[in-house]
């Protein structure tokens, strides 16, 4: 079995974290519109005598969706998985594309693959590859794709299911590093729908508004 090469550039983390700062900063004002009208209703409920309920809240947190169009997706997967630190070029329209070179046979030989995202149960997202084209050579897609593996760095989200002949993004990989989660909710390129969530904890919420408010004093 081949083994990687351990010689890999680790590849730094803003890029992502940079990315979904401005996901949740585009969506930032209606969760905390949200949450201030959820305590405002406990209060005034509480006021009344009756016991106060945050049946809108699950475990303390509060999901937001965000509607992306393909060009943000763009964006947003080339944070994730792409940049300058990736042996590949990462492109997204009404597909998911990669293109660079492989190592078949000892030769080193250029590549294009393309996949359609749809979403996993865990909120990750699968691309299966529907195409993949080599300069001058026939393999298999699932040969291709355990070669593609191992290029790629080792802390980078991206998991290849070569059996599958698929290519997985691992937000919940992502999520790790970040102070909410996000899950991919719908994914349909061909329509320009694009819906990620986000499930940010109320006591973030809080933070951020303690911070604002000792900004503004």
């Amino acid at each position: 079995m081949a083994k990687q090469n351990n010689t890999k550039t680790k590849r730094p983390l803003n890029p992502w974290k940079w990315a979904f700062w401005l996901l949740l900063l585009a969506i930032s004002v209606p969760v905390i519109v949200l949450y201030l009208y959820i305590q405002t209703a406990d209060q005034e409920t509480a006021s009344v005598g009756k016991p106060a309920t945050t049946e809108e809240v699950s475990d303390e947190t509060i999901t937001a969706e965000a509607n992306l169009s393909t060009v943000s997706f763009n964006r947003l997967v080339s944070a994730v998985i792409g940049g300058d630190d990736v042996p590949y070029q990462l492109t997204v329209d009404d597909h998911v594309s990669f293109a660079g070179t492989i190592d078949a046979l000892g030769t080193k030989v250029a590549y294009t693959m393309q996949g359609q995202p749809s979403v996993m149960e865990d909120g990750n997202i699968a691309i299966d590859v529907t195409n993949i084209e080599l300069a001058g050579l026939q393999l298999p897609t699932s040969t291709v794709l355990a070669i593609f593996q191992l290029t790629l760095p080792t802390d980078l989200p991206l998991q290849v299911l070569s059996g599958e002949e698929q290519i997985i993004i691992r937000l919940d990989q992502v999520s790790q590093d970040m102070d909410f989660a996000i899950r991919a909710s719908d994914i349909d390129l061909a329509n320009d729908e694009i819906n990620i969530l986000l499930d940010v904890p109320l006591n973030y919420i809080e933070e951020q508004i303690e911070t604002e408010t000792e900004g503004n004093q």
